[in-house]
Formats: C-alpha cells, sequence, structure tokens
C-alpha cells in the first residue's frame, strides 16, 4: 500500500514579524527540500476551533480528524495517558507545570529544568505529600507534569477552574469540555474554584494538592541549589484541563483501514496517539536540535517499513514561540527541511502515490507569545496535484483548496487521494 507521512509542527504558523520583512517564520525560512516537493502540492487554510484560540490537545485532536467538541472531556487525560500513568474512568486527570511566583504575582508559569531534577521533584512529591485520598504524580518534558487523584468518598469533577492563567475551561451541552487560549491580563495567584455544583470537593482537594507539594518542593535539594545558584525557581505549581472521563476515541486504524504509528517523545501528543489506537514509537526528546530531528527522520523512515501512516509530532516550533523567540523558530523549519524533509525526499515515492502532509495545531505568534485564533497552513504532496509556489501562510490564505474547511476535513481528503 502506499503511504503517508503525516507531520504536524506545534504552534508553526504565525502572524508577519516586522523584523522578518513581514514575513512569517516559516515563509521567511529557506525550505529548499519542501520547495523540491512542490511540484506536486496543494494546499489548505482550514480553521481549528472556530473563533477560539486552541490548545495542542483540540488541535492535534483536529488534525488526527476528532472533532474536539464531539469527543474531548480534558486535556488532562491525554496528558496522564501520556505519561503512562493509565488514568481510569472516576480518577481526576490534571496537566501540570512547573512555575515561579513572586509574592503573590505569577513570574512565570514555566520553570524549565533538566530531567534529573524534575525525577528528583517527582520522587520528593510523591513520597512526601500528605494527602487525605490517593495520587499519582509524574513528570514530563522541560517543566510539565500530571496528576491523578483517586477517591472512593466523593466522585470528582471537571468543572473546575484552571490555576493557569492563559487558558480557559468551556464546557458544552454535549457534557464535552475543553480549553482555549486567552489573554494574561492578571498575574495574581487565585486558586482552583468549582464551577458547578458538586465541583467544590474537587477544588478544595486540588488547592490542598498545591498547598502541600509547594511546601516539600521549596525543602528539597533541587529548589535549595537553584535558589543558590539563581536559577529560576519551582516554587509554585498550576494545573489546568482537569478531565474524569476516556474520550473513547473511535480506532484510526479501523477508521481509515490503514495501519498507524506516531512518533513523538511529548506526553500529550503520545496520550492522543494512544487513544487512537496507534502505534507508538519510542523517541527521546533530546535538547540536541540536530540529534532529536536525525532520530526522528530514521524513525519514520524505520516506521514507513512496517506501517502505512506515520505521524511525527515537533514541538521544538511552539516552545520558543512562547518566549517570543522568532529567530529560533524560523532556524527550526529550517532545521526540519534540512534534516526530517530531505530524508523524506529519499523515502517517499510520490509518483507511486505516496503522500506528505505538513501542517501545525494551532498558529503561536512569537510577538504575543501565546496561541492566537487563526487558520493553520497545510502542505499536502501528491501525484494529483501540480506546481506551486512557496508554502507559507500568505499562499495557503491565497490558494487553498475548499474542500478543507477544517482541520477536521484533513485526513479524510488525504486518505482519500488516489
Amino acid at each position: 500500500m502506499v503511504k503517508l507521512v503525516y507531520i504536524i509542527v506545534d504552534g508553526m504558523a504565525d502572524l508577519p514579524i516586522r523584523l522578518l520583512n513581514n514575513k512569517t517564520p516559516l515563509e521567511y525560512a529557506y525550505k529548499p527540500n519542501i520547495s523540491s516537493f512542490l511540484k506536486h502540492a496543494t494546499y489548505g487554510f482550514p480553521s481549528v476551533l472556530g473563533k477560539l484560540a486552541p490548545q495542542s490537545d483540540v488541535g492535534v485532536m483536529a488534525d488526527l480528524s476528532y472533532d474536539p467538541i464531539k469527543y474531548s472531556t480534558g486535556r488532562g487525560w491525554f496528558e496522564c495517558l501520556g505519561l503512562g500513568m493509565a488514568p481510569k474512568d472516576g480518577e481526576l486527570s490534571v496537566r501540570v507545570n512547573f512555575g515561579e511566583v513572586k509574592g503573590r504575582k505569577i513570574s512565570s508559569v514555566r520553570t524549565y529544568m533538566s530531567k534529573e531534577e524534575l525525577h528528583l521533584l517527582e520522587a520528593e512529591i510523591n513520597e512526601k505529600v500528605q494527602m487525605p485520598i490517593g495520587f499519582r504524580f509524574k513528570v514530563g518534558e522541560d517543566y510539565r507534569a500530571g496528576l491523578v487523584l483517586t477517591s472512593d468518598k466523593e466522585q470528582f469533577s471537571e468543572y473546575v477552574s484552571n490555576n493557569e492563567p492563559g487558558y480557559t475551561p468551556k464546557f458544552y451541552k454535549t457534557g464535552k469540555k475543553l480549553s482555549f487560549a486567552t489573554d494574561i491580563k492578571d498575574l495574581k495567584i487565585h486558586d482552583i474554584k468549582p464551577l458547578r455544583h458538586g465541583a467544590k470537593y474537587t477544588a478544595e482537594l486540588l488547592n490542598l494538592f498545591i498547598k502541600n507539594a509547594i511546601k516539600v518542593i521549596k525543602n528539597s535539594e533541587v529548589f535549595i541549589l537553584r535558589a543558590k545558584d539563581n536559577k529560576p525557581l519551582p516554587n509554585y505549581l498550576f494545573l489546568r484541563d482537569a478531565a474524569v472521563r476516556d474520550p473513547h476515541l473511535p480506532a484510526i486504524n479501523e477508521k481509515f483501514k490503514r495501519r498507524w504509528a506516531a512518533i513523538t517523545g511529548m506526553p500529550l501528543e503520545k496520550g492522543i496517539a494512544s487513544a487512537a489506537g496507534m502505534k507508538l514509537i519510542e523517541v527521546e526528546e533530546s535538547q540536541d536540535i540536530n540529534k532529536n530531528f536525525s532520530e526522528k527522520a530514521e524513525s519514520v523512515a524505520a516506521a514507513m517499513r512496517s506501517f502505512d501512516c506515520v505521524y511525527l509530532h515537533i514541538k521544538q516550533t511552539d516552545s520558543v514561540s512562547h518566549l517570543g523567540k522568532y529567530a529560533d523558530k524560523y532556524a527550526i523549519i529550517e532545521a526540519i527541511d534540512r534534516i526530517i524533509i530531505g530524508r523524506l525526499l529519499r523515502e517517499l515515492n510520490i509518483q507511486r502515490g505516496d503522500t506528505l502532509v505538513m501542517t501545525c495545531d494551532h498558529a503561536t505568534s512569537c510577538e504575543l507569545k501565546r496561541h492566537i485564533n487563526s487558520n493553520i497552513p497545510v502542505l499536502i504532496v501528491n501525484r494529483k496535484f501540480g506546481q506551486n509556489k512557496d508554502f507559507g501562510e500568505a499562499n495557503c490564505r491565497k490558494k487553498h483548496i475548499s474542500a478543507i474547511e477544517r482541520a477536521t476535513d484533513i485526513l479524510p481528503f488525504v486518505v482519500a487521494l488516489k
């Protein structure tokens, strides 16, 4: 069977930047290998979540054809599933950030730490935090972690607020839940609050966990050493997107009658891919971009020999966007072109009928340092299409095909190509 490689570059889309000659990082980046694929290419420019600025969980679900409003029960479920925490229906799964506060003001919601530091804090928290119910805490990458609470006393509720600013939960009449990105206007520390009747118990337990965990963290060796070295301190925990139910995504192999593999080192994307029934190919998220991309490129090439479709997730573009580093962003896109797309030039046989898709889960503005409500650029390479010009937001906006109106339309359209 012909092969499909589906690349989702986290937060790749952006707004034009004056210092880049009013181009976006994607448009500004030198992309000779992508240009080689443009002999047989078309573009899409779909919306992800209508008028709302999506989070990554919403964007990835939509890109993989799962309507978030139909399936999302809260990002926390995917996050904890991807961390290997095996959340069950009735347990409370939450995404956690280590962050820093000064006084009662938030300094940063992201305190980046080494893997060694993160694992030391994980051990301290699991061993020393006292709670009236059971819990599991596990760290992920950089500043991320997952929390699962268990209780046989009362039922948990997903109807609680986030204490991380910039993400607002939204609940639908269908019973589904998702969060969307917003401006950060208030940097004061806020407790987690119940948003509906019956959620007070959950909110109180989450606030208690934060309080008790902070005490443990501040007495840890990691904290003491970082304070001595004048490094950013992980002196607060920011929680968001609590979930209590399995989203029950339909199996993607059955949905499209093709065997799927997923290559990602990030917990959220691992969780979504696992929930969809993809085979997870283990990769490390190395800080060395060249090493990281080379390993991912080889993993894609190897997976293509055993699977019909390979989903590759790339995180780095979003991370630098949140820090406002637009030069790093276009440099990362150039590295994707050089290392990953360059490898795929040798692996994909477009004349035979293979397909390459490259898109993103949402736009992240380097100037605003947050997710924004914007349509996403989509590159589709297939023998059915003719020559096209440079892949970027402006050309996708001008020349997009009408068959792809929403991100959920991408995969059905692509899989139907012959």
